[in-house]
């Protein structure tokens, strides 16, 4: 009886906890490959910029004008929704509700 516990616990433990990362790791992977030279991207350590070149492993990360990083392809966290197209739509909320009043 005590074995089938164990077996249950282990079960329970691989879906709660090495499932998910493995999900992750997958969909991170994913986003890695679909990186593409002039996407803005932010490194996991919170660095802002423009991809202008990547290699296999590594890509160069340009921060300001001038100014290249290079590091690893799989550092980049996420790409940069741009700021001007989310502020054109809350302008327009905010412009409709004044319009009205």
């Amino acid at each position: 009886m005590s074995f089938i516990i164990i077996i249950v616990l282990f079960v329970i433990a691989w879906v709660v906890l090495i499932l998910p990362k493995q999900r992750e790791l997958k969909r991170h992977n994913a986003f890695v490959q679909s990186l593409a030279v002039g996407d803005e991207v932010m490194t996991g350590s919170g660095i802002y910029g423009t991809l202008v070149e990547i290699d296999e492993s590594t890509v160069v990360l340009q921060v300001a004008p001038g100014v290249e990083l290079k590091v690893a392809r799989r550092a980049v966290a996420s790409k940069v929704v741009d700021p001007n197209s989310a502020t054109l739509i809350v302008d327009e909320s905010t412009t409709d509700e004044d319009s009205d009043a």
